[in-house]
């Protein structure tokens, strides 16, 4: 399957709609059914909605954000957010926080920066400081999902990641953040 990424609100908006229909027949989520859980990853109202998203962050949310942040956010990440302000469930455990919520790495994980420092993972650091998380890994396996605000393309984007600290690896990297997200789809997709 080949997933385009999205990039206008309109192309989001489709993408958002057809996952919000397939994610909650996924093999992940027929696991998870199996083992009673399906109800901490989507409820009820998500699923008779057809819609795992939120209301869009108004133009003064985003606003708000990146004056909070001090950067223009990028683009395609913008208008995911004025499509819907954050996501349930994007991938297996992983929820995209809302405008108000995301923030930069070091302040937000500050005792686990703390903790990695003088570990394998400081050499990590001059990337992680201008890193922007996005996601919470709600109960899972500690999956990152970042934007990398010192990396950016003539377009605006800001690279992506998605990061297993817990696996060893180092961040995996992406062109920008709607080609994460069509990954993560594939992912899941592909593991059906």
């Amino acid at each position: 399957m080949n997933i385009v990424p999205p990039s206008t609100t309109t192309q989001w908006h489709g993408f958002l709609r057809s996952y919000s229909s397939e994610f909650p027949d996924s093999e992940f989520m027929r696991s998870m059914a199996e083992d009673g859980r399906a109800d901490q990853f989507l409820s009820a109202a998500q699923r008779s909605a057809g819609w795992l998203g939120y209301e869009p962050a108004s133009a003064d949310e985003i606003l708000a954000a990146e004056q909070r942040l001090g950067v223009g956010l990028p683009p395609t990440y913008r208008n995911f957010l004025a499509t819907s302000n954050g996501w349930n469930t994007i991938s297996y455990a992983v929820d995209l926080l809302t405008a108000d919520e995301i923030g930069w790495f070091p302040a937000l994980e500050s005792e686990l920066m703390a903790a990695w420092s003088g570990s394998s993972f400081e050499e990590l650091f001059p990337l992680l400081e201008r890193c922007l998380l996005v996601s919470n890994d709600d109960g899972g396996s500690g999956q990152y999902l970042l934007l990398h605000a010192a990396d950016v393309a003539a377009d605006g984007e800001w690279t992506a990641y998605e990061w297993w600290p817990g696996d060893g690896d180092d961040p995996e990297r992406y062109d920008n953040f709607a080609v994460l997200i069509a990954s993560l789809w594939e992912s899941a997709v592909e593991s059906d």
